[in-house]
């Protein structure tokens, strides 16, 4: 893959897109580095990893007219543990993504006189389960109906010792019930789609962390289905495997 510009850098975190409040998005992943140096060691110190940490910083511009601005979703959730986040490059389905879940833990708001006003917000994982890398399996988008949604993505096997995991964000004002899964096959036709993952009956605008599943899976193409709707939701939805 080539170099790209950072034009449409999206960001949702649990049922709010913030990809038109941000102008700048930085995702940090480390690990601890332990000394284990003894004596013996040829005069250089040695290290292994330790802990590992995932935050992400997210800076724009603020707006507080409505419940889908972003100071009334910044102020209520400050503190919250667990939300689901999703940031990927471009949003396009296929396209590479990064989930987690995280608390946000600080809020910053205002400026100058004469500038236009900005925020910050830092959040950081609040679980074990840490950075997951996949695709964007559907890009925000309307469904009203039962069936396939989004594009299928090729991630390869489930290793054992793997799991498959997928984030689901319900945004705006939902529509009744809507019950959504994820199937895996073996070739991109989805001739034999098997569902691996359930997500419980959604109702409400959220985040929504499906049960990881472990491996070893031999599929490697997953998408995610509607198996019942009652109205018109708005939805994104990624699907990757981590440890």
């Amino acid at each position: 893959m080539s170099s790209l510009a950072l034009v449409d850098a999206t960001t949702y975190v649990h049922g709010y897109d913030l990809t038109t409040d941000l102008n700048q998005i930085a995702l940090n992943l480390s690990v601890e580095d332990q000394e284990n140096t003894t004596f013996g060691s040829g005069g250089f110190r040695s290290r292994v990893g330790g802990l590992k940490n995932v935050d992400a910083d997210l800076s724009g511009f603020w707006q507080s007219a409505t419940v889908d601005a972003i100071d009334p979703q910044a102020f209520a959730n400050l503190g919250v543990a667990d939300r689901v986040v999703t940031m990927s490059p471009t949003g396009a389905a296929g396209s590479t993504a990064y989930l987690f879940q995280a608390g946000q833990f600080s809020y910053e708001l205002l400026g100058s006189i004469g500038e236009v006003t900005p925020f910050s917000v830092s959040m950081m994982g609040t679980n074990g389960v840490g950075l997951v890398r996949g695709q964007i399996a559907k890009a925000k988008g309307s469904v009203n109906a039962t069936g396939a949604t989004g594009s299928g993505v090729a991630l390869g096997n489930v290793a054992a010792g793997q799991y498959l995991y997928a984030a689901l964000h319900v945004m705006g004002t939902p529509g009744t019930t809507m019950t959504a899964l994820v199937e895996s096959d073996d070739s991109a036709g989805f001739a034999s789609a098997t569902t691996r993952i359930t997500f419980p009956a959604i109702t409400t605008a959220g985040g929504f962390w499906g049960v990881r599943l472990a491996g070893a899976l031999a599929e490697t193409h997953y998408r995610f289905r509607i198996s019942a709707i009652t109205g018109t939701f708005t939805i994104a939805g990624a699907i990757g495997i981590g440890s």
